[in-house]
This record gives C-alpha cells, structure tokens and sequence, in this order.
C-alpha cells in the first residue's frame, strides 16, 4: 500500500470526521442553547442588567455531548475561534483534572493564549479572564469536564460552587457558562437550591437495543453516502445494528466513531461497499482481539464487556 493511496484515504476519513449527524438529543440541546443565548441578546438590546441562566450538558462518555454544544452555537452563528482572533464569542475550555477554582480560572485564561503566574490567586486570574471576555464580546464559556469538580476536596468543591453560581449573578455584561460533563455532575447541581434552579440541564440518553436499531443504521448509511460507498446487505440488518449499538457501548457519539472506522476499513481494502468484515477488522485492529471477543463476529456479542478507549476523535 503506497503512501499515496494511505493519504488519500486519511483525506477522505477526514472529511467523515467534520460531518455531523443529526439525533434527538442534539436538538433538544440545541433547544435548550437557542432559548438561553435567545434571552441573552434580547436583554442586551434592552441594554438592562441580565440574570443568565446556565446550561449542564449530562451524559456518558462518547454521547457527542461537546461536540453537540459546539454544533448548537453554529447553527446560531457563533463559529469557532482560536487564539488572536479579534473576537471570541465563545470559549470552549476542556477542564483539567486539577479541581480548584484557581485550576479552573487558569484553564479559562490559557484559552486566551497566556499562562497564569504561579503566585496569582483565582481572583487574580479571573479579573484578567474578565478583561478578555470584556474585550472579545465573549459571551459563552464551555467549561468541559465538569465532572472533576467533584474530586475536589469540600474546600474547593464549596469554592467552585459559588463560583458557578456567581457566573450568572444579575448583571450589565454576563457570560453564559454550558457545564459539559458526565452524568455524576447530576449530584453536584441538585446539591445546592441555586445551582439546581440557575442551571438548565440536559441529559444524553444511551441507545437502546430495542428502539434505536433503525437509527443506528440510518446513521451508517449517512456516511456512507458521504462517503461514496454503498452498504452491503450484512451491515442492514437489526442484528447488525445491535452489534454496532453494543460495541459502542449505547453512546451516539461512539457509534458514529465506530461507523468512520468500518468505512475507513472498507477504504484501505479499495472497496466501494462497506460490510460487516470491516467493522470486525477495525474492532481487531483497535483491540488486537481473538475472534471469540470481537462483537462484530462473536455469537454471544452481549456478553463481551467494551471497556477500550475510543478509536477516533
């Protein structure tokens, strides 16, 4: 296989990987979005103080909970942006395991380009963040992984707590925090009166078996057409489909990633239809798997525990 033909087809999975799938729970996150960043630039138009309302994104683990936030925000104008860019509407900030208010001040400040001085304070940080947002109109901050704020100890998880609450206080110029994390994020918000009544919340749902067969296949067969291949009949089947649900361990965003790897299978082998070979080759190409435990040709698929770390991002 010559370098060429590997490129082309890194390309071509590339373009798979930019395409966003439609599903229930992207919209109503989208929903949920449409209607907080709704309130927010009618409030500036009146010009008088605003109490934002805040947004938690719940859900397992590859349920496309980010990328569904971030798909939100587009389809209402607000691109992403990177460091230098004149103006920021948005920030998305992917939270580091450090729980503090001061770790997560600095992560916020890191995604404006400058790192914090190690004897600053978090209020130190944030008065500099706050002059950032000011200056680069940012009004949406994505604050992913969440969840680690409840690892802090009860110092900090108290600190971080407040802080939250604080980011959407009543005022002239206010950020609207979408809290992104797993569903155990659930406990700290119910935790507190004003967290619980401050911040909407949506939680992903996983797939069922039973109901999202169809889904699952619809899905597949949008790549597919974007991919310019056709399915073959192995890969259209109920069975099929309750294969791929359980090797992507009932998360949307995961069985979409399954999906790009059995088509980009397909891809390397120069083939113009994708089957269910492919979909076993790219499990024993991520595993290096016996037969016995790969979901795609096991008999007793169920019971193969998926404990292995996404194949695609």
């Amino acid at each position: 296989m010559d370098i060429d033909f590997k490129t082309d087809v890194h390309l071509r999975h590339h373009k798979l990987r930019t395409l966003f799938i439609e599903n229930p729970d992207a919209e109503r996150i989208y929903d949920a979005i449409a209607d907080i960043v709704g309130e927010y630039r009618a409030a500036q138009n009146f010009g008088g103080k605003f109490e934002a309302q805040g947004l938690a994104v719940l859900g397992p683990s590859g349920a496309g909970k980010t990328q569904s936030a971030i798909q939100a925000l587009l389809r209402l104008g607000l691109a992403e942006t990177i460091i230098g860019d004149s103006l920021r509407p948005y920030l998305m900030v992917e939270l580091s395991a450090n729980a503090s208010l001061r770790g997560l001040c600095a992560d916020v400040l890191r995604e404006y380009g400058w790192t914090a001085n190690q004897r600053d304070t978090a209020q130190t940080i944030w008065n500099n963040v706050s002059n950032y947002i000011r200056d680069l109109k940012t009004y949406v901050i994505i604050l992913d992984e969440i969840q680690h704020v409840r690892t802090a100890g009860p110092k900090d998880r108290a600190a971080l707590r407040d802080f939250l609450k604080s980011l959407v206080q009543p005022r002239g110029t206010v950020v609207i925090p979408i809290l992104v994390g797993m569903s155990s994020f659930h406990e700290v918000l119910i935790s507190d009166d004003q967290l619980r009544r401050r911040y909407k919340r949506v939680h992903m749902q996983p797939l069922d078996p039973v109901i999202d067969p169809k889904r699952a296949i619809q899905t597949l067969a949008r790549y597919v057409s974007a991919a310019e291949m056709t399915m073959e009949k192995s890969v259209e089947s109920r069975e099929f489909a309750a294969r791929l649900i359980h090797t992507s361990g009932y998360a949307f965003g995961e069985l979409c990633v399954y999906c790009r790897a059995g088509i980009k299978m397909a891809m390397f082998e120069n083939s113009q239809s994708v089957g269910i070979e492919h979909f076993a080759a790219a499990f024993r190409h991520n595993t290096d798997c016996l037969p016995a435990v790969n979901p795609f040709i096991a008999v007793d698929f169920r019971n193969i525990q998926i404990s292995e770390p996404p194949i695609d991002t």
